[in-house]
């Protein structure tokens, strides 16, 4: 009895152990003959599909394998995940998956068998190529580094969520990346409309001009008199900002909103409702005076003719 518990933790090891030897690197002859026998099963699975699970599940993730004192890791994933939907795909798909999976061991034990040819005459060719990126063009060049197997890894977590949300199966590689740059492009197309829209807006006001009366105090026809007046010294800035003074008080005298000195103008173009016919006129006479009054911008006669054009608009003839 005293030696039950090593055996106990014998047989605890043992799935470790024996994981440990199956990982252990293939000769390229053991790699080409697992390739064949896996040749085999895939062949049946044409007439038994329902085998299908079972050759999935006795396939490893990858396998390693050592050859010439290099070791090589090969991924079935893929494979793995294609004979995995093989056995409940309707007729159409089945036929497809079993062409996929025929190719793609087809593909694998060619190479193996290319691999395992005596190499006749590249090693000058490898020589050749060695000297060429030996070169100083080529210093720069580089492998995959952290950030592209960090991309690597969304792109594959994306193609993951996807194929839940849309219950697309078979939606990886190539497919998750280039809906991948889809969405990224979308996103940077929204992120520069609204930046460009933020760069065309008037300019923020940057005080709030206190007149010492209300705008309607004054009339409108003796506010654009003196616009007028200021135009003819060419004091462009300030003839529109008097230009729009001039309709805030026509459309206070209109009974558009109650008088009040210490109003904004996105106050007022706020108090004016956007089907009224005369929102358009004041929203462009607003951005222009922002623009030149606020934003400190130079202004010039042109501006003004559009001042003026605007205040016709609203009804100031």
């Amino acid at each position: 009895m005293r030696y039950r518990p090593l055996f106990t933790l014998l047989l605890l090891a043992a799935p470790f152990f024996a994981e440990k030897a199956l990982a252990a690197p293939l000769s390229l002859q053991e790699y080409q003959q697992q390739l064949q026998e896996l040749a085999g099963k895939v062949d049946v699975l044409k007439e038994h599909p329902e085998q299908a699970k079972k050759v999935e599940a006795e396939l490893p993730e990858t396998v390693s394998i050592s050859a010439e004192g290099k070791e090589y890791s090969i991924s079935y994933k893929d494979l793995k995940y294609n004979l995995a939907e093989l056995a409940g795909a309707g007729e159409d798909k089945r036929q497809t998956l079993y062409a996929e999976i025929h190719g793609y061991v087809q593909v694998l034990s060619a190479e193996a068998r290319k691999y395992s040819q005596p190499s006749s005459g590249y090693e000058s060719e490898h020589e050749k190529l060695n000297a060429i990126l030996a070169r100083g063009e080529f210093a720069k060049v580089k492998g995959p580094g952290v950030l592209d197997h960090l991309l690597s890894r969304v792109y594959r977590g994306v193609g993951r969520i996807l194929a839940k949300l849309f219950s697309v199966k078979s939606l990886r590689g190539e497919t998750s990346h280039i809906i991948v740059y889809v969405l990224i492009g979308i996103v940077f197309v929204l992120l520069a409309a609204w930046i460009v829209r933020r760069l065309a807006q008037p300019v923020p006001e940057v005080q709030r001009e206190i007149l010492p009366f209300s705008p309607s105090a004054k009339n409108w026809r003796k506010w654009l008199a003196e616009a007028r007046a200021l135009a003819q010294e060419h004091d462009w800035r300030g003839a529109i900002h008097l230009a729009y003074w001039a309709g805030i008080s026509f459309l206070e005298e209109s009974g558009a909103w109650k008088p009040d000195r210490a109003r904004t103008p996105r106050e007022y173009l706020r108090l004016l409702s956007t089907r009224n016919a005369r929102h358009p006129a004041l929203t462009a006479l607003t951005r222009k005076f922002e623009v030149t009054w606020y934003g400190h911008r130079d202004a010039a006669e042109n501006d003004f003719q559009e001042a003026l054009v605007q205040l016709e608009k609203l009804g100031c003839q």
